[in-house]
């Protein structure tokens, strides 16, 4: 009996030498719904501080939950919509949001600056640009920008740009100091996996450098319904999604399933940044109110493609973009980036650029040094070459820093057999 109980303590020893935690979706009691839509649709919602995804739009809410949110509705070229809410939906409940968006005709100029420099800014998902960086003639109204720096935690802001005025916003980032992992996977397999907004892979997949707290995760792959759930991330520690997605049979809206050779291309829908494809993953656009859309993909050194896409409720429609070299090609490329697990710091020539998968266009031509950091891994070096109008894939394996946990561990278990052979000796 002593034997059996000492086991036990051991291995409650082991599980702690290694850092086994794992994060749980947060518990508040029951969920009701905030329903948010917008005329025109497709327009950028952020909740509490948090981008949620474009509308039309279901966020789901604890009953129980601080009864307090603001809910702003943005899209390029209209002025922001924001209202307060001072309650949450009951249990099971659904407080329907229609934002209406007054459009802006004219142009503006926005100034981006960071605190500290440097930081990568991007401008309603696009126009990647490090800080700092003046935005001349862009249309005013309202827009999202973010900001990424290597141990830092991501900057989100709306700002309204005023017509013929200039607006200038200041990144000033917080520190990252306790960091955590995520594992998501779903049934089936293959969705598109975002993290406060963020594509962060597809599933199965596993995403590090996540700041512990509180994150948004959600899930789109077309035919299914979105799904989505609030995780928290434990410092050092490791969360666990696992979805089991339903299918959109009875759903009133369709889905876009975009692709493109070669990948990394921008993709616009009605002129409004969804993402870049991928390599491995098409990109999924879920949840398009039927009617008939211009889809238009972006690569550098490419001509633009521009298709005509009807979208009918309940079915997916599937665009395979073969992409033209332009005939000039520039004396840059491409690099696309991506890493197994992803959310790595990537750092071009000491640069940081942002996070995997990443991908970085206008590269200078010619040799680069490639570094992918990220904590627990060991560093992931590499020689790059780019050629004028190459694009060139990257994609690195981080394999686990061995620590000192495991020997920490065998010293302890060389002990507790020792200690059992002495007692049987005693005896």
């Amino acid at each position: 009996m002593r034997i059996f109980s000492t086991g036990i303590g051991f291995i409650f020893i082991l599980l702690a030498l290694n850092g086994f935690v794992t994060g749980q979706a947060i518990i508040g009691g029951d969920i009701g719904y905030f329903a948010v839509e917008s005329s025109p649709g497709e327009a950028q919602v952020i909740f509490d501080g948090v981008y949620y995804g474009n509308t039309p739009l279901t966020i789901p809410v604890y009953s129980t939950a601080t009864p307090r949110h603001t809910i702003t509705v943005s899209k390029s070229g209209y002025f922001p919509w924001t209202r307060t809410y001072a309650s949450n939906p009951g249990a099971g409940e659904t407080i329907r949001i229609v934002a209406i968006l007054e459009q802006s005709s004219e142009f503006g100029t926005l100034t981006v600056t960071s605190s500290p420099p440097g930081a990568l800014i991007t401008i309603d998902g696009g126009k990647g640009q490090q800080a700092p960086w003046i935005y001349t003639d862009i249309r005013a109204g309202s827009h999202i920008v973010r900001a990424f720096l290597s141990g830092y935690q991501p900057f989100l802001t709306i700002v309204s740009v005023p017509p013929g005025g200039t607006i200038t916003v200041d990144a000033t980032l917080a520190p990252l100091s306790e960091i955590g992992v995520l594992q998501v996977k779903s049934s089936p397999g293959g969705a598109d996996v975002y993290v406060d907004g963020f594509y962060s892979g597809a599933t199965a997949a596993t995403i590090g450098n996540l700041a512990a707290g509180p994150h948004i995760v959600q899930l789109r792959l077309a035919g299914y319904r979105e799904w989505i759930t609030t995780i928290d991330i434990r410092a050092n520690a490791v969360a666990f999604v696992d979805a089991a997605l339903e299918p959109a049979t009875t759903d009133p809206t369709g889905n876009i399933v975009v692709s493109s050779d070669p990948p990394g291309a921008s993709v616009y829908l009605n002129n409004d940044f969804q993402g870049r494809t991928q390599a491995d993953n098409p990109l999924d656009l879920t949840g398009i109110p039927p009617g008939s859309y211009t889809l238009e993909l972006q690569l550098a050194n490419y001509r633009d493609f521009e298709t005509s896409v009807e979208v009918r409720a309940g079915k997916t429609e599937v665009v395979n973009a073969a992409l033209i070299p332009a005939t000039s090609p520039s004396g840059t490329g491409i690099l696309q980036i991506s890493s197994n697990p992803q959310g790595a710091n990537i750092f071009l020539d000491n640069v940081c650029r942002g996070v995997t998968p990443l991908t970085i266009t206008s590269v200078e031509t010619g040799a680069h040094s490639l570094l992918l950091r990220l904590p627990g891994y060991n560093d992931y070096t590499s020689s790059v070459t780019i050629s004028p109008g190459q694009s060139l894939q990257v994609q690195a394996a981080l394999s686990p820093v061995p620590t000192q946990a495991g020997c920490g561990a065998l010293l302890l278990l060389g002990a507790f057999l020792g200690a059992l052979l002495l007692s049987k000796r005693l005896r």
